[in-house]
């Protein structure tokens, strides 16, 4: 059954309106929403019809750093801003612990939120201007305060959710965040961002987390980046746990309690996990064409996400650790165009 909540900043879905404006002035739209725009009438069209429309430019499979010209024959830079602020929230069935290599199934799968976020996109295979490159980097450096408005207006919409969910039942959220766009996305910066986004996790906290009362704690893992460290926030505890440096045991889809240091208790909280998405990929991305890799296609491949998306049930394959679709099928990206699956932006939009 497809049940997934799209997530949205409330800058964002300003600058999707500023966009059509701009697009019934003339501006002309990146090729692909060309393609789906040439049977409209773009003055008919709403906010929220046309992110629909922006969505469905989304490939299954692609990666943004390396696939993507960004000029305009295929997205232009106004489209991938806005696809890049989008947030997906998928609640999930967690088969194993997310582990890349070797991951530990679970005795009794259990209900978590994965929640997909991409990061900054700041390489572009294709020698053009990579998409968040001018509203993060000044002279070719990161500009801390820029990178921290970029990440607060993408986590923002997600941090609220786990927050507003959590406190619905009447339970504390436990959030695990990888390196956000710290891997490939990072180009030049690759093995420097990780502080950065520390720096960032913990300024977001300082300013929002008084909002957010039912955020326990939220363990960020840049996996080789930065030193253990721990910080208590507004209340929120914030645990900085590279897992090559002594936390080898701790991925990213453990049940809370497996977090828990000295007098923390986290048994009780309800596990969300940011995941580090695609600004032009489905949730899951490497997963669709069937590879258990990259921190998206893990954690797709480690739950039932994909029949979340996609309406069709499959199965947990504890041989291979992968969440696999029907006999019929190849693999989850064929479940796609075999039954014309679209993401459903109007029943599912949340402005937060």
């Amino acid at each position: 059954m497809k049940n997934y909540s799209i997530l949205i900043n409330k800058e964002t879905y300003e600058k999707v309106i500023s966009y059509i404006k701009a697009i019934e002035a003339g501006t002309c739209a990146g090729r692909y929403l060309q393609e789906k725009l040439k049977d409209k009438n773009v003055f008919q069209i709403s906010p929220v019809e046309f992110i629909e429309l922006l969505i469905s430019t989304k490939h299954p499979q692609i990666f943004a750093e390396s696939a993507v010209c960004g000029d305009g024959t295929d997205w232009n830079q106004d489209e991938l801003s806005i696809l890049g602020d989008i947030n997906i929230a998928v609640l999930v069935t967690v088969f194993d612990n997310a582990g890349h290599y070797h991951p530990e199934v679970h005795k009794a799968p259990f209900k978590a939120t994965l929640l997909f976020i991409p990061g900054a996109l700041l390489r572009n295979g294709k020698n053009n201007v990579p998409a968040d490159w001018q509203e993060v980097t000044r002279n070719g450096k990161i500009n801390p305060e820029t990178y921290y408005q970029l990440c607060e207006r993408r986590l923002l919409p997600s941090f609220i959710y786990a927050n507003k969910i959590a406190k619905n039942k009447g339970k504390m959220a436990f959030i695990t965040v990888p390196g956000l766009g710290c891997g490939h996305f990072a180009g030049k910066f690759r093995g420097r961002l990780g502080r950065e986004l520390k720096n960032t996790l913990i300024s977001f906290l300082e300013n929002h987390g008084a909002d957010l009362p039912n955020i326990k704690a939220v363990y960020y893992d840049p996996y080789r980046e930065c030193e253990n460290e721990r910080y208590e926030i507004n209340g929120t505890v914030f645990l900085v746990r590279p897992l090559t440096k002594g936390n080898e045991n701790k991925h990213q889809l453990c049940k809370p309690k497996n977090y828990e240091e000295e007098d923390d208790e986290f048994a009780d909280c309800e596990l969300f996990s940011f995941v580090a998405w695609d600004h032009v990929s489905w949730p899951g991305n490497d997963f669709y064409a069937g590879y258990r890799a990259t921190d998206d296609g893990v954690k797709a491949a480690a739950t039932n996400s994909m029949a979340v998306m996609t309406g069709v049930e499959g199965k947990y394959d504890i041989s291979t650790n992968q969440y696999n679709p029907p006999a019929e099928y190849k693999n989850w990206q064929q479940v796609i165009l075999k039954n014309k699956v679209q993401i459903e932006v109007k029943n599912s939009l949340l402005i937060l």
